[in-house]
């Protein structure tokens, strides 16, 4: 393998790990699938904010969003920026001699902190093209030759809006039936979520033909010998109770990391996407920006079950400058610690997920989301603790139960830590309401 090494980062919007290689029985992923037997498959993989600017912040700047400034959406009113101060990927490698290519969905600012060396935003068909968005990269892989790159290739699906009455060149679309697809355990099985689920899974399989045609640009450029690839998404599905939610739903996300000769590995490790910056740091043999508060996942690529990898945090704030209802979170393997610091407040939906036929029948007709309390979903806990092993859909709070007073006082110690060492502003609302932290 020669040197310096690339890197195609390949990310869905509104991704839950719905996929062949991530045991759905249902989505057609072949493309991922095939990947997957030469790449590491995360199984506890999240993100840190399950929204879209926020969470593609974290990526691109390898910190938590209190830290990086950029709380919520980017675009329009909502006008949240990453703080110029902040580094990122894309100036570091850019600095670093690489070029750096933005196809389709890119959802962060300023420039000035992403500073591409190929702006290709702008996709024939939009970013939900398969043959678009690999045109695009043919057109970067061709201009930047034999130079060592980073190509950030932002696809549309499968978020909501779904696309799927469009018609896009040279691809034929797979359809679900509603009547027979899954539905989660976080969702009423009624007859408008199983359509719309159908709408969404419809997305997950053109977006899979739009990274299998990614990855085929990629090899017909020369370039698949030098060249680590990452799939992922920037949160899970756009639904109510998963997106702009504390639940795993909304924060456990597919992640497969894929190099030269590698082989197929089931990673156990729980790891979060801030991980990922100094991981495309590693691989490019850059020195990564101080500070950063997480780790590279390169030393453990070909591991199934590292030691030291079973905690991770997350941190959400605002999805659009309506949608406030900030949290902190420690989830561990076995317990899952929720701090929720404005508990009087109604959990906010956003705009496309309030609209969807989905919760209007849930607010019509008074539906149960699945497993969970609606009740309960809308009027949260200040603080929770939740037995993920044994009850994934996170239903029960825990938090009193005697037996685990000393899991929740030391969950919640960390935390208290966490947010001092990551600078959160929000330590300082915490201290007024009274909270003993810092």
């Amino acid at each position: 393998m020669s040197n310096p090494r690339s890197v195609l980062l390949l990310i869905a919007d509104d991704w839950s790990p719905l996929a062949g290689c991530f045991d759905s029985p249902v989505v057609q992923t072949p493309s991922v699938d095939a990947l997957s037997k030469r790449a590491t498959r995360f199984r506890n993989a999240f993100c840190t904010t399950p929204s879209c600017a926020a969470s593609r912040a974290n990526i691109l700047t390898g910190h938590y969003s209190h830290t990086h400034g950029q709380y919520g959406h980017c675009h329009g009113i909502h006008n949240f920026h990453t703080g110029s101060h902040m580094p990122s990927i894309v100036k570091t490698l850019s600095d670093a001699g690489y070029a750096t290519g933005i196809i389709g969905k890119m959802h962060v600012l300023p420039e000035s902190v992403y500073p591409w060396t190929h702006d290709l935003q702008q996709v024939d068909g939009s970013s939900r093209s398969p043959k678009g968005m690999a045109g695009r990269a043919r057109e970067f892989f061709a201009d930047v030759g034999d130079r060592p790159f980073y190509l950030h290739m932002g696809f549309s699906d499968p978020h909501r809006d779904f696309g799927n009455g469009s018609s896009y060149p040279d691809y034929e679309e797979t359809t679900y039936d509603p009547a027979t697809v899954p539905v989660p355990n976080f969702l009423p099985d009624h007859p408008d979520v199983r359509v719309e689920l159908a709408e969404y899974y419809q997305s997950i399989t053109r977006m899979d033909a739009g990274y299998g045609l990614a990855i085929q640009a990629l090899e017909e450029a020369g370039r698949a010998d030098d060249t680590m690839i990452i799939v992922m998404s920037d949160h899970g599905m756009p639904f109510p109770g998963a997106k702009a939610s504390s639940f795993d739903s909304g924060h456990n996300c597919p992640l497969l990391i894929a190099r030269p000769g590698a082989n197929e590995v089931d990673c156990d490790a729980v790891i979060n996407w801030n991980n990922i910056a100094p991981t495309v740091y590693d691989w490019c043999g850059v020195d990564p920006p101080e500070g950063l508060p997480e780790r590279s996942l390169l030393p453990i690529l070909d591991d199934a079950h590292p030691d030291g990898w079973d905690e991770v945090y997350f941190s959400h704030t605002f999805h659009e400058v309506t949608n406030y209802y900030p949290y902190r979170v420690l989830r561990g393997r076995n317990y899952k610690y929720v701090k929720n610091l404005y508990p009087e407040l109604t959990t906010p939906l956003p705009s496309d997920l309030w609209r969807s036929t989905t919760w209007q029948a849930i607010e019509r007709e008074g539906l149960a989301m699945g497993e969970r309390s609606t009740e309960k979903f809308l009027h949260q806990d200040g603080e929770a603790l939740f037995d993920v092993e044994n009850d994934p859909a996170e239903t029960t709070n825990l938090i009193d139960d005697p037996s685990l007073k000393d899991v929740a006082e030391e969950m919640r110690q960390k935390v208290r830590d966490w947010r001092i060492a990551t600078q959160d502003p929000w330590v300082l609302a915490s201290k007024q309401a009274g909270e003993e932290i810092g």
